[in-house]
């Protein structure tokens, strides 16, 4: 089935600049350190290269094939990060006009036939009968760049067979657009209040830190009595104690905070990224739910909750850091 989508002009308004400035936070942070690795990466392959020439004829086959395969990688990476970085520069002037209210988003309007991962890029899809629409994802691609760049989810569900408003910003001709908002039919039933930190949202953090401990002084319990028998083990019992120290310090996240955000409603999409973990090999699943328009990231180590069920949820806006969840609950469920 085919069908004829509305695409109208609409100017940014004050929450799309927003989350645009959020979007773009750090940016002249990571072009500067991206510079700094195309210059270290260049300067490598020179040294290298200059190793080789002034060497070459007392160079055996093992050490030969390990330099030119060196100059191959590095200088590979260095053309790779270099490209991107030109493509900075057009970005951030376009993304400089968004911000200064320049450029006009589209609303595009449809019934949703179908929603998922996207296809030739990371981002997410939308699919209106024959027609499909990519996106990315502020946060999870790269704005202030390429949209083209980014995380792929594993993972995207929603509602469909509904009327959907994609508020979609182009920054780039030849890119995905930004989505912005996506508006379905119980976007306007959601309810989303700021609030002043409580004590009780005080204590109940700190009642998590202490039973962090209390499960970690416990754990210690076992090789401490294995220690009677096999001292060494004490050297283990210590550090599961000092452990238990770290994790029951009084956490900082609250002292600074002053309002907290509390978001109830329908979920409409649910979108899960894995990220792994830096010099680890520890993977962990962060889910997004698009709740009343809106995209939020939340700690939840629970099933991805499905697409039509009620939530409801609290966090803190750490600016640069992100959002700091106060707890996340789903009908039915405790928190």
């Amino acid at each position: 089935m085919n069908q004829t989508l509305q695409v109208e002009d609409a100017p940014l308004t004050e929450d799309d600049i927003l989350l645009l400035r959020k979007c773009s936070r750090g940016r002249l942070l990571m072009a500067v350190f991206g510079v700094l690795v195309v210059l270290l990466l260049a300067f490598s392959v020179l040294t290298f290269v200059a190793l080789g020439l002034s060497d070459w004829r007392t160079l055996d086959f093992g050490v030969g094939a390990m330099l030119l395969t060196a100059i191959t990688v590095m200088g590979g990476l260095a053309v790779f990060f270099g490209r991107r970085l030109l493509r900075i520069p057009r970005g951030w002037r376009s993304l400089d006009r968004a911000l200064k209210g320049r450029l006009a988003k589209q609303i595009v309007s449809g019934r949703l036939t179908s929603f998922g991962p996207g296809g030739s890029t990371p981002g997410v899809c939308y699919g209106f009968g024959e027609q499909r629409v990519e996106a990315a994802l502020p946060f999870w691609n790269e704005i202030a760049s390429d949209t083209r760049s980014g995380h792929g989810p594993v993972t995207a569900v929603g509602l469909t067979d509904l009327p959907v408003r994609l508020h979609l910003l182009t920054l780039r001709p030849d890119a995905p657009a930004v989505l912005l908002r996506a508006e379905y039919p119980m976007s306007a039933e959601s309810l989303v209040a700021v609030e002043e930190i409580s004590d009780a949202d005080r204590a109940a953090v700190r009642r998590e830190e202490l039973d962090a401990r209390k499960f970690m002084l416990i754990f210690a319990l076992v090789p401490l009595a294995g220690g009677l028998f096999l001292p060494p083990l004490l050297f283990v019992a210590a550090i599961f104690a000092i452990l238990a120290m770290l994790f029951g310090m009084r956490s900082r996240k609250l002292k600074r905070g002053i309002y907290k955000h509390g978001v109830r409603g329908v979920v409409e999409e649910a979108v899960v990224y894995r990220l792994r973990s830096p010099n680890s090999s520890i993977v962990s699943l962060v889910h997004n739910y698009r709740i009343g328009g809106v995209m939020y990231r939340v700690e939840y180590l629970g099933d991805v909750v499905e697409p039509g069920r009620r939530v409801e949820f609290e966090f803190l806006d750490a600016g640069l850091k992100g959002q700091t969840g106060l707890f996340f609950r789903v009908d039915g469920e405790p928190a």
